[in-house]
């Protein structure tokens, strides 16, 4: 596939400061995440491909942010942005403020992004339409008993990305660390917890490029997979993908394209695809997988609008498929100005 490369347009690169947004972690892991990063990479990538493109900070004042980028003329806005008002659950109310503006801009809409960030809601769609999901439940407050799912389970914030709040405590043996658990994230992370069955087994992901239209239907990226060297480590967490000093972080390693068989490469497409049509991803996306020992495979996650940065996993998968880095940018400011204002 060759991107055709959108040039001569006037593009706002808009972005959320991570930075800002989460106080808890140290300051280089905030370094590493900051979107600020991310859109100097997309900005200069824009501007060699000969665009007239800037970088501009969602901040705390939406009037002041509507005043600049109309006064700017900018043409579309590559959207960055995850935590407007610092605040990650309201990551769709960017592209909606966009909506409200008639400016085109790239990536995934509203209702995508808002029903991705209910991981309860989002399995619940799965459900419905036949995609395979590990089984769960929501707890708003301490399980009154027993979940009726076999152990071991995983417990995840109900409403966080990046493995935000994922930690090898998450994986819990019995009620008393379910409890334990879902306490934990109630007060550290003031949410509700997400309690699904672990597939203990090969994990993958799959990135997917596309508007679901017919000029600019949905394709999947060659499959990556998550390598676990070390057996002492069991999920992907927030130190494994972040802190370059916890031990996971080298022993947990992407290998893209990943070494499936044809089958499994086939079964990953086809699943990712299926989930593209059922959230109505547009643009740029990426589900997340893990397999049983059986080879069966369960769709864990749906991610609109992953981190696009060049080492990222979208820039990997992108590669494997013959896409350079400035390529895939090109092609995800195409697939937002396509789809026009929206």
């Amino acid at each position: 596939m060759s991107p055709v490369a959108a040039k001569g347009s006037r593009v706002a690169v808009l972005y959320t400061s991570v930075f800002e947004a989460i106080r808890d972690v140290k300051e280089e892991i905030r370094e590493d995440m900051d979107l600020a990063i991310t859109a100097k990479s997309v900005t200069e990538t824009l501007r060699t491909a000969g665009n007239d493109a800037w970088a501009h900070a969602f901040g705390k004042d939406p009037e002041e942010l509507i005043s600049r980028l109309r006064s700017s003329g900018a043409e579309a806005v590559f959207n960055l942005s995850e935590c407007p008002d610092l605040k990650p659950e309201k990551e769709l109310h960017a592209c909606a403020l966009l909506e409200l503006l008639h400016l085109p801009y790239t990536g995934n809409g509203p209702l995508a992004l808002g029903i991705c960030n209910s991981k309860a809601l989002s399995k619940q769609l799965m459900i419905a339409n036949a995609i395979p999901t590990p089984r769960f439940r929501h707890y708003a407050g301490d399980p009154a008993g027993e979940p009726g799912l076999p152990y071991p389970l995983v417990v995840k914030p109900a409403n966080e990305d990046g493995s935000a709040g994922i930690t090898e405590e998450s994986l819990v043996a019995d009620l008393a660390g379910l409890r334990r658990q879902v306490k934990a994230l109630r007060e550290g992370f003031r949410q509700d917890s997400l309690v699904e069955e672990f597939v203990d087994g090969r994990e993958f992901n799959v990135g997917v490029l596309g508007n679901g239209t017919a000029a600019d239907p949905h394709r999947s990226l060659p499959p990556a997979e998550l390598v676990y060297r070390n057996p002492r480590w069991r999920l992907c967490t927030y130190e494994s993908k972040w802190d370059s000093t916890h031990p996971s972080y080298a022993e947990i390693a992407a290998v893209c394209p990943a070494e499936a068989s044809p089958e499994t490469a086939t079964q990953l497409s086809e699943i990712t695809l299926a989930c593209a049509r059922v959230f109505g991803l547009a643009g740029y996306a990426r589900v997340d997988f893990r397999m049983n020992a059986g080879g069966e495979l369960f769709v864990l996650e749906v991610n609109p609008n992953p981190d696009i940065s060049p080492d990222a996993g979208m820039a990997r998968a992108a590669r494997a498929a013959e896409i350079s880095y400035p390529d895939l940018i090109a092609e995800i400011l195409r697939l937002g100005l396509a789809l026009g204002a929206r």
